[in-house]
Order: C-alpha cells, then sequence, then structure tokens
C-alpha cells in the first residue's frame, strides 16, 4: 500500500517521500515542484539531482524580467511550456509548494506565476502497489491575454542514461509518416545518437560537452529510459492531426554533459484567460537485469520486445 511521509533532503530541502512496496519517489516542496529522486527499493534514483547547480540562469536579459531572482533546474520531473522562451520559461519557481493529498493521489500547487500570467499544478496518482504513477500537468491562464502554448513534461534524468524512442511505423503510401527536429546545436553524427528505422537511441555521456537534442512526432506514445539497472517508461496522448510545437514535436530528447532530459508535449492551444489545459502522462519504473547493444538496432528491439508491456 502507499504509505508518505515529509523528509529533509538536503540540498534540496523539505521533500514529500512516497512509496509502496515497488518504488519510492521523493517531491520537492520547498521549491519547485520536482520529482527529484524515483526509483525500485533499494536502487539508486534514476532522476537528476543538479546539486552542483550546473544550470542556472540570472542577470542580464533575465534580469529585465525577473529582477535579481534566479533559475535552478534541479532536476528532476518539472512542468514547462512550450514554444521554450528566453526568459520567461525560466520562471524561478523557488518558493513553498502547497500540498494536497486525496487518498493516493497527491496535488503540488506553487504559486502563480504572475510575470507569465500563468499557473501551473502536477498531480501525481500512485498505484497502491505497482511501480507506476499517473502525472497529470495542469497549466491555468490567470492573465488577461490569449496564449498560444503547449504543456511540456519534462523528465531530466542522471547520468549514462539511454533513451529508447519509438518510431512511428504507420503505412502511409507515398506520403511522409516521420517528421524530425534538429536544434542548430545538434550534430547527426554524433556518437551519443543511433539512428535506426525502428528505434533511435540517443545516451548520456560526462565525456561529450556538446548539447544534442532531437524531437519529433511520436505515434507509438511512449518512450524509455535504461539506467542503473531500471527501466523507466512514460506514455502519454497523441492526437493525429493537432498543432504540435516544435514544427510537429510530441516528443523531444536532449542532452548534455551532466544530464539528459525525456520530454513529452501536448498540443498547441489558445489558452484563453481563465482557461485549464492538461497533459498527462503514465509512468513506470521496475528493475530490470536485462541488456542490449544502444548501436546495434537489432539488439535494441530484440530488448524492446522482451521488457516493454504495451
Amino acid at each position: 500500500m502507499i504509505q508518505h511521509e515529509y523528509i529533509d533532503y538536503g540540498y534540496f530541502g523539505r521533500c514529500l517521500k512516497v512509496y509502496n512496496e515497488s518504488m519510492e519517489a521523493l517531491i520537492t516542496v520547498d521549491k519547485g515542484p520536482r520529482v527529484i529522486s524515483l526509483k525500485c527499493p533499494g536502487m539508486e534514483n534514476i532522476m537528476c539531482e543538479d546539486i552542483d547547480e550546473n544550470s542556472t540562469m540570472s542577470g542580464g536579459r533575465y534580469a529585465e524580467v525577473f529582477g535579481d531572482k534566479k533559475w535552478y533546474i534541479y532536476g528532476g520531473h518539472r512542468i514547462w511550456f512550450s514554444p521554450e522562451h528566453d526568459p520567461k520559461s525560466y520562471y524561478p519557481d523557488n518558493d513553498p509548494v502547497m500540498v494536497r493529498q486525496e487518498g493516493s493521489r497527491f496535488t503540488f500547487t506553487p504559486p502563480e506565476q504572475y510575470e507569465t500570467g500563468l499557473q501551473f499544478e502536477l498531480i501525481l496518482d500512485f498505484d497502491e502497489t505497482a511501480g507506476k504513477i499517473t502525472a497529470t500537468h495542469t497549466i491555468k491562464n490567470t492573465g488577461d491575454e490569449t496564449q498560444n502554448i503547449a504543456v511540456w513534461a519534462m523528465t531530466v534524468v542522471d547520468h549514462d542514461s539511454i533513451a529508447i524512442l519509438p518510431q512511428t511505423d504507420k503505412p502511409t503510401g507515398l506520403l511522409p509518416n516521420r517528421t524530425y527536429t534538429v536544434w542548430p546545436y545538434s550534430d547527426m553524427h554524433d556518437d551519443r545518437l543511433m539512428f535506426g528505422n525502428k528505434y533511435i537511441t540517443i545516451k548520456q555521456s560526462d565525456d561529450c560537452k556538446a548539447n544534442f537534442k532531437l524531437g519529433f512526432n511520436d505515434e507509438k506514445v511512449y518512450m524509455a529510459m535504461y539506467n542503473k539497472g531500471q527501466l523507466f517508461t512514460k506514455r502519454f496522448e497523441y492526437i493525429e492531426g493537432a498543432k504540435y510545437p516544435d514544427n510537429g514535436c510530441n516528443c523531444e530528447c536532449f542532452t548534455n554533459f551532466f544530464m539528459m532530459e525525456i520530454e513529452s508535449l501536448s498540443p498547441l492551444y489558445d489558452l484563453e484567460p481563465g482557461e485549464t489545459m492538461t497533459h498527462t502522462e503514465h509512468w513506470e519504473i521496475r528493475p530490470c537485469a536485462d541488456s542490449f547493444d544502444r548501436k546495434d538496432e537489432q539488439s535494441v528491439a530484440d530488448f524492446m520486445d522482451r521488457n516493454i508491456r504495451l
């Protein structure tokens, strides 16, 4: 059964610990919120914890909007909005978070973002016994103007993570079935990337200092990540014909020298003042002693056939 308690988690301050026989999660409540830790019992945290403050933002153009405040990535899972905006996407969410519990559902509500006119909320529904969480992300327009945005569910995972990204195989005859988006800093010869016909893999490497990001239309509606003997998957909705950010992406993956982000996105909506939009992911984490060669697509496909429960 689900149990919970508040603990002090060092750099991140007060966190809510929620756990059952199959998983343990820590969610920051002094700041964020962030799902700053997620793991199976007796195993290591798969989430990035940026205690070295590798990724922050302050001063310059940022200060024109947020004054002397500072943004920290912190790590873990968070809500964002897309398209990405410099600096408004980087709201300094450093204040305490309100927590509400209803059985195995926990709702995390940070303060309203007055500078952006948005109110975020993260709702986590925990399975009583399995390593499963339903994560619902909501954004409310609290401003006076319509905003054309998407909900961006951002999971920042730790060193050595390998993202496994399935490609659509929908038969479309003479018409295309896949759209890829590449950022200016992405090198398509990057050794961290394996571009297959059925799967794409991207590996985080501390030895590579360059940023890399790839986005595409994920009509298989899931992403997987393998690290520390654990397999993490998140599933989400894809609405055919809807307009998605970044040239049609509902799935994006970014990596740099200290972490990796596996990201799903909702369609873009014209969010009117007072309206709320939602985007839901279904998570699963479980031990996985299996292995594969990330550069060999057949090895990846065999691994996924053995381990992914569709």
